[in-house]
């Protein structure tokens, strides 16, 4: 609408100033060289436009008379590009495709049809890729790096090689580099991480930890849990090397992290104990338990009270158990303490209710002990030891990624390689040797009281106890006769 009104305001001017001269025509006369020109001033404006267009005409047309060779150089320049780029695009198709020969030949021709030699290089590497010529792939790569708009292409083809050779040295460096250049990037992030992780640089990898929650790459309970994992690591270290200190300073940052970390808790409880400082690690350890309870704290807290009796420590296990008294771990506890005081009502009471809340091998394995130790019963001894091959598997430290099982917690799988996926959860059912080796040693003891008229319980230690309330008496019972 606005455009409308401004053309026919416009219009409308070019009327009145025409309608003006008619009305007032003028004369102009010009006299020149004998010449005598006398018209009006209308006529005059129009020829004066009418030369000026001329003249345009006239430019324009030498213009385009002198511009022609180098309009004809650049329309074949932009056709050779243009086919240089249809050429590539068939190129990366012929990559995707995995066709090597195709992918080569284009390469070739798109370098010689385009004047960019990054685009036709990164071509060029990938064929060499596929046609499985690495050492052409990484001459192009390397070329690449020459360039600043193609360094970080080249960094990540190198970086995928070496990678691949399982060069962690050089994938390390190459990484470094691209995160010099494009320190935010995920990839890149995530790549430097496993790398440090691989080659137990857990400084540097908690620094990347640090980087990767700022970017979001990791929610703050991710990142929590990594730190702590990177730390228990650093408080092995420190205990390898000798430095007690620093090995106390780490395992408390570790739980400063995730609280009931209970890797982290076992080192520092294991520390504090090694330095007399039994109170400080029993609470550390009924901390850990009222939230995560877990039986390799069991034995730990036994050690936080020395010279005490074994009614004494069943006591310290009460109240242990009375922090999270619906685990079933907790039961277990207190069953093998009462078990080592020679409780065995109270320990046949704890694991009546273990194994009721779906308790695993471990609980009925300890039955067998308080009935072998009350009774000397070894028939019902193998009973228990039956339902306890029956029963699900112990809680074993399990890699999420790969479902390798391990003794003892890793923030590295030593399976896969995967960072901190040890979760403490049951395992697929499998078979174990420890069951036919029981029943071994409870034929053997019940063939010995039959070789020597004994028909009372003797006065041997539990055929099998927990870590916790293991005994250190030797066995005495004789070898079964052939």
């Amino acid at each position: 609408m606005i455009r409308a009104i401004l053309f026919f305001v416009k219009l409308a001017l070019l009327v009145a100033v025409a309608v003006w001269l008619v009305e007032h025509p003028g004369m102009v006369r010009v006299d020149w060289q004998g010449y005598r020109l006398e018209t009006s001033f209308g006529i005059l404006v129009l020829m004066l436009l009418a030369l000026a267009v001329l003249l345009y005409v006239l430019v324009r047309f030498y213009g385009s008379i002198l511009k022609a060779p180098f309009a004809f150089l650049n329309a074949r320049q932009e056709r050779k590009r243009r086919q240089g780029y249809l050429v590539l695009t068939q190129g990366m198709v012929a990559v995707a495709a995995g066709d090597p020969d195709e992918a080569k030949r284009l390469a070739r021709k798109a370098d010689s049809l385009l004047d960019d030699p990054p685009l036709t290089m990164l071509l060029s590497a990938q064929a060499a890729q596929l046609n499985g010529d690495e050492a052409a792939a990484e001459r192009y790569f390397t070329a690449m790096l020459k360039r600043p708009e193609t360094e970080f292409l080249g960094l990540r083809g190198l970086l995928t090689a070496a990678v691949r050779k399982q060069d962690s040295a050089k994938a390390l460096t190459l990484v470094k580099r691209a995160h010099e250049i494009k320190p935010q990037t995920d990839w890149v992030l995530r790549t430097l991480f496993d790398l440090q992780v691989k080659e137990a640089r857990w400084n540097e990898a908690l620094a990347t930890v640090q980087e990767m929650a700022q970017t979001k790459l990791l929610s703050a309970e991710t990142a929590n849990r990594h730190r702590a994992a990177l730390q228990t690591e650093r408080t092995r270290e420190e205990v390898a090397k000798g430095d007690t200190g620093e090995a106390l300073d780490r395992a408390k940052r570790a739980l400063g992290h995730k609280a009931d970390f209970v890797p982290a808790a076992l080192e520092k409880a294991r520390l504090l104990i090694e330095a007399g400082k039994h109170k400080r690690a029993a609470k550390l350890i009924e901390s850990v338990w009222a939230v995560r309870p877990h039986p390799d704290l069991v034995p730990l807290y036994e050690r936080c009270w020395p010279g005490e009796s074994a009614l004494q420590r069943m006591r310290r296990f009460q109240h242990l158990a009375s922090l999270n008294p619906d685990a079933v771990d907790s039961r277990i506890a207190v069953a093998g303490a009462a078990l080592e005081a020679q409780l065995w009502g109270e320990a046949r009471g704890h694991l009546d209710k273990a194994m009721a809340a779906g308790a695993s091998a471990r609980a009925y394995r300890l039955m067998a002990s308080v009935v072998e130790s009350e009774y000397g019963d070894a028939v019902k001894t193998r009973d228990w030891l039956t339902k306890a091959a029956a029963a699900p598997a112990d809680p074993a430290w399990i890699c999420g990624n790969c479902g390798a099982q391990a003794e003892r917690w890793h923030a590295v799988c030593g399976n896969c390689g995967a960072f901190d996926s040890q979760d403490w959860r049951t395992p697929p059912r499998a078979e174990t040797d420890a069951v036919p080796a029981l029943d071994a040693r409870a034929d053997a003891r019940a063939d010995a009281r039959a070789g020597t008229g004994q028909t009372q319980r003797p006065p041997q230690p539990p055929v099998i106890l927990p870590p916790a309330a293991q005994p250190a008496v030797a066995e005495a019972t004789p070898p079964r006769p052939d």
